[in-house]
């Protein structure tokens, strides 16, 4: 099994007692997770269950050296409690690199994705996730190698649905 190269999960932003839907935002990464796959969400069973309503990649800073790609996915955590191994990658499940423009700041969202086609033809399964404590649902951004600048961030709109 492989592990995850980063964790940048935000703890401070873990209050859900808000109104639905609502937006979360990551934490930033950029060029210094140049050639990594780095955790920016995860959904424990004790959060509950998610509709994803929207994604938007903020390409903060440009991306610069090699050639920049960013790919925003999905995989499960095996055991978070223990390391960041995991299984069931798809890299570019929420936005592809081809819908991103690296080397220019601005806001990004996917297209073609398998997450952006099940919202344009109303297939609820992949718009949710379920929170798990084993085989945890998670995010995570794929980074190209080579990057020598650039930082950007994920924001996602979420609505917390019953079990």
């Amino acid at each position: 099994m492989a592990a995850l190269d980063t964790d940048l999960r935000r703890t401070d932003e873990r209050h859900y007692k808000r109104v639905n839907p609502f937006w979360v935002q990551s934490s930033p990464f950029g060029y210094e997770n140049t050639n990594e796959k780095v955790l920016l969400f995860a959904f424990p069973a004790v959060l509950g269950n998610y509709f994803l309503h929207q994604f938007v990649l903020e390409v903060e800073v440009a991306f610069s050296g090699g050639t920049p790609a960013i790919d925003i996915g999905k995989c499960t955590l095996d055991d978070p409690s223990v390391d960041l191994t995991y299984q069931n990658y798809d890299a570019d499940y929420y936005i592809a690199n081809t819908d991103v423009t690296e080397g220019t700041p601005g806001y990004y969202m996917g297209d073609g994705t398998v997450w952006a086609q099940a919202l344009l033809a109303n297939t609820v399964g992949p718009l949710i996730v379920k929170g798990a404590d084993t085989n945890m649902p998670a995010i995570v951004a794929t980074l190209s190698n080579g990057l020598t600048a650039g930082r950007a961030r994920l924001y996602m709109l979420v609505s917390r649905i019953g079990v």
